[in-house]
């Protein structure tokens, strides 16, 4: 329920390993192998792909071939050795005293968060030397849009919106976030800039120095911080946590002009690294959840649960699927659960099928045969909980708590009459 089928998991792991191959320097061995446009050109294997036909290069089937063909459609974002991350540019050692994060206290009232906000912005709007900017981005229709506003004296001063498509909205976020420090740190005078933002977690991708999917934005940042902080030693930038929920003012304005935007067609262009990553995920999923609706991909016995929203639930591997979410922190819930979902329970329905010379009968003498449905919604023998919609997952779950005896091994003559082979 909560793990992909073996044959979807190695497609992904095989998608990975290409994605992953990406990272391999340009003098590496598999690099060597790929056509003309990768690697360098004066250390090429004698059986690279350049040196074959169109047709056989249309026979060829393999791994490699389809890295290559991938490598094609993918915008390179990142890179192992880039100079900008060396020990004498990082501005992490270079200039740890001029950048800070202030996070939003999620335990303490929305009140407080918001009052430190407009502190900030008060005592900021009386300076001409302080920049706030104030960003977001969503994706409308599979093209990201990214808004960001600066602020000088209290006045809007600069906005930017760009629209670009096969990013995901974590690259979208750090690039309005790059556009708002860029015309920011232009402006003469300035030596305080302070970002507010919903994300401050892709905020802190910028100081990361390791390689990642967003590197290629971190670095554009970090060169314009580097250059800002050596004109002046009192230059310094501050990230402010503010999340969407509070609906601060100058935050909300962005959000309302995002909203109000429609973003225009583009034409079709490289993807990147990360939205490559998540659009393989997505259609990995798509076939999954293809399969698990046909009767042979789950079974004929399986219990199809409802959402709060009574829809029916998906599979997914995300934070252990939908329906570990609900019971995996208990073992024996789990097991009890897990029996009556699959119908594989300790109860006469399950003997009848596989044990008929064993007792079937509900001992409430209500229905002839004990099985799953009467359980779950006739049995007065469990009516320590009912309710009409046991078919939602939270109702189900609720029911196996209240009625730990359900779907149980009771005694070990139970037991020893089920695990014993029929003859």
């Amino acid at each position: 329920m909560s793990l992909l089928p073996i044959k979807l998991h190695l497609q992904k792991l095989v998608g990975r390993s290409q994605l992953h191959a990406t990272f391999l320097s340009t003098n590496h061995i598999i690099q060597t192998l790929m056509d003309s446009s990768f690697g360098s050109p004066y250390n090429r294997h004698p059986s690279f792909l350049d040196s074959f036909t169109e047709q056989q290069r249309a026979n060829i089937k393999g791994h490699l071939v389809n890295f290559n063909n991938r490598s094609h459609r993918l915008f390179p974002s990142f890179s192992l050795t880039h100079s900008k991350l060396s020990s004498d540019f990082r501005i992490i050692d270079n200039f740890s005293d001029r950048f800070s994060f202030n996070l939003c206290n999620k335990e303490k009232n929305n009140k407080l968060c918001l009052h430190q906000l407009d502190s900030v912005v008060i005592k900021s709007s009386l300076l001409q030397s302080i920049a706030i900017i104030t960003m977001n981005a969503s994706i409308k229709n599979n093209i990201a849009i990214s808004i960001s506003h600066t602020h000088i004296l209290n006045q809007p001063l600069v906005k930017t919106i760009h629209h670009v498509a096969f990013v995901t909205s974590s690259e979208a976020e750090l690039f309005a976030i790059r556009c708002g420090i860029n015309q920011a740190s232009s402006k003469e005078n300035i030596s305080k800039i302070i970002v507010i933002t919903d994300s401050i977690h892709i905020a802190k991708k910028i100081f990361d120095t390791s390689s990642h999917p967003l590197q290629i934005h971190a670095v554009a940042i970090l060169e314009e911080l580097h250059q800002f902080f050596s004109k002046n030693p009192i230059n310094l930038i501050e990230f402010w946590e503010c999340p969407s929920h509070l609906e601060w003012h100058l935050h909300k304005a962005v959000n309302l002009e995002m909203k109000a935007s429609n973003p225009t067609p583009v034409y079709l262009c490289k993807m990147t690294w990360d939205y490559s990553k998540k659009m393989e995920c997505n259609d990995i999923l798509n076939i999954w959840k293809m399969m698990f609706q046909a009767l042979d991909g789950k079974g004929n016995q399986f219990l199809n649960l409802l959402d709060d929203n009574y829809c029916f639930i998906e599979p997914s591997y995300v934070k252990g699927g939908p329906w570990l979410q609900s019971f995996g922190h208990s073992n024996s819930l789990c097991v009890h659960a897990s029996r009556a979902i699959t119908n594989h329970a300790p109860i006469g329905e399950y003997r009848l099928r596989f044990f008929p010379r064993e007792e079937f009968k509900c001992p409430c003498s209500v229905y002839p045969i004990k099985s799953r449905r009467h359980i779950l919604h006739d049995c007065t023998r469990f009516n320590g909980y009912w309710n009409p919609r046991r078919d939602s997952l939270s109702y189900f779950v609720m029911f196996l708590k209240v009625n730990p005896n359900a779907f149980a091994f009771l005694d070990n003559s139970y037991t020893t009459s089920i695990s014993r082979p029929y003859s």
